[in-house]
């Protein structure tokens, strides 16, 4: 059964690929087929190597914008971010500067691109043009990806978890977080208070101007990307890639299911990618945040600045379980912090050198104004119900 299983994957893989090919072609003639869209990652890399990330899909077009902030409305956006036709096969031209590549999407339409920037490309957002070539070009606008460019002015790099860590999802509850991912809408939601000030303070690090990248990982879909994407902007939190999975049919299995492992191939990748930077890890105490950063301190010695697991669990058991692997944390060279709130991380990241301690006063003034908007929030959110 164990090589049958990989076996039959791979075919229903290949299947699913031929589906979608088939059925576009008969809705082209038939007149049914959406034009095609390029949808652009942001990307991240060095002046010697950096990826290039993108998706080219049926374009859903936008939902109607009387229901954007209504029940029907969420489940309506919902159903577009979801129900996506992927383009296998599809030939973009990438061009940065005055290099020129081409790359073809996989059998879920994604494009990775590893190529080697411009000369002279300098550290911080750089704007790449992807164009499709085929199939349909005249039918897809060019779009501009942003590449992230670490330079030698950085540092420190920040990882951080998304779920219970930036936001308020509740992903210990099934019911909350179908809630989250399904019917709501990223003006709605909330972050977690003070994060949109902590974050901002280690971005710009101990000098004030490093411009450390900051990277989001999370066991979402790419199909939340744009969501998500929209939720950092409106929230004033830092930008930075986002490493997220696919759902659905693959060559491994059916996702989601499985654990949240694939978050260490993403870790992994960045700090491959980024080798010669150390980074700090930022996660929750809900899911397995805790464990996998202890596996990447031991991969990775010396490497890990610091661990901080914020407090989403109130359980005698889980607790116990954090003290644990914080001593596994320490005796592999590192140190994983539990806290109740960002005001605590930004002290001991303050005292540890790795913000300015005049960003401190920010992120207690930002943790009350978040706090006093929730508790508006919810009494709207009571008096409405």
């Amino acid at each position: 059964m164990s090589v049958l299983k990989p076996a039959f994957f791979e075919f229903a893989v290949r299947a699913d690929a031929a589906w979608d090919r088939w059925s576009r072609r008969v809705r082209r003639r038939l007149g049914l087929a959406r034009p095609l869209r390029i949808l652009p990652y942001r990307g991240y890399g060095t002046p010697e190597r950096a990826l290039i990330r993108a998706r080219v899909l049926e374009d859903r077009h936008a939902r109607p914008p009387h229901l954007r902030r209504t029940l029907v409305g969420s489940a309506i956006a919902s159903y577009q971010r979801y129900a996506t036709r992927e383009i296998p096969g599809a030939r973009v031209e990438v061009r940065w500067g005055d290099k020129c590549w081409e790359g073809t999407t996989d059998d879920e339409g994604f494009l990775e691109l590893w190529v080697a920037p411009p000369a002279g490309v300098a550290p911080g957002w750089s704007a790449v043009e992807l164009r499709l070539l085929a199939p349909e070009p005249e039918g897809a606008a060019v779009v501009s990806a942003s590449v992230l460019v670490a330079g030698a002015s950085a540092e420190v790099g920040v990882i951080s978890d998304i779920d219970d860590t930036v936001i308020v999802t509740g992903v210990t509850n099934p019911l909350k977080r179908v809630w989250a991912l399904f019917l709501t809408e990223h003006r709605t939601r909330l972050p977690f208070e003070g994060v949109d000030a902590f974050y901002a303070a280690l971005r710009e690090g101990r000098s004030g101007r490093a411009e450390n990248p900051v990277f989001y990982v999370s066991s979402s879909p790419w199909n939340l990307y744009e969501h998500l994407d929209e939720f950092l902007g409106v929230n004033r939190i830092p930008v930075g890639p986002l490493l997220l999975r696919d759902w659905g049919l693959s060559r491994q299995g059916f996702a989601p299911g499985g654990g949240h492992g694939h978050k260490l191939e993403k870790i992994r990748g960045v700090l491959g990618t980024l080798e010669q930077l150390p980074f700090i890890l930022i996660g929750d105490s809900g899911q397995e945040d805790a464990e996998h950063y202890r596996t990447i301190v031991r991969e990775c010695p010396g490497r890990i600045r610091c661990v901080y697991i914020r407090n989403v669990s109130s359980s005698a058991g889980r607790a116990a379980e954090l003290e644990r692997i914080a001593e596994e944390v320490r005796e592999a060279g590192s140190e994983l912090v539990a806290v109740d709130d960002t005001v605590t991380a930004a002290r001991h990241a303050a005292r540890r050198g790795w913000i300015r301690w005049e960003e401190v006063p920010r992120v207690e003034a930002h943790q009350r104004e978040d706090a006093e908007a929730r508790t508006v929030l919810d009494t709207l959110g009571r008096e409405g119900g």
